[in-house]
């Protein structure tokens, strides 16, 4: 087994976890993205999300549903 130090804490662990976005190692307690402030994460959420655009425009020309419900 190899001891690799977490680099969030630096507490020394024999059960080492890579992340797989930023490709440090971390403990079990800091194994998660989330846990150790990841910022590779954030960089490929903000990726993804300007991916995913979400129109908004109310459809192709009808009146959306509420609209149409309340005659509004």
């Amino acid at each position: 087994m190899k001891l690799e130090k977490c680099c969030y804490c630096g507490d020394m662990t024999d059960m080492p976890f890579q992340c797989n976005y930023c490709k440090d190692f971390f403990c079990p307690e800091h194994r998660l993205p989330e846990e150790h402030r990841c910022v590779k994460l954030t960089l490929i959420r903000a990726r993804k999300f300007g991916e995913r655009r979400v129109i908004r425009d109310g459809g192709t020309g009808k009146k959306s549903f509420l609209r149409r419900f309340f005659g509004r």
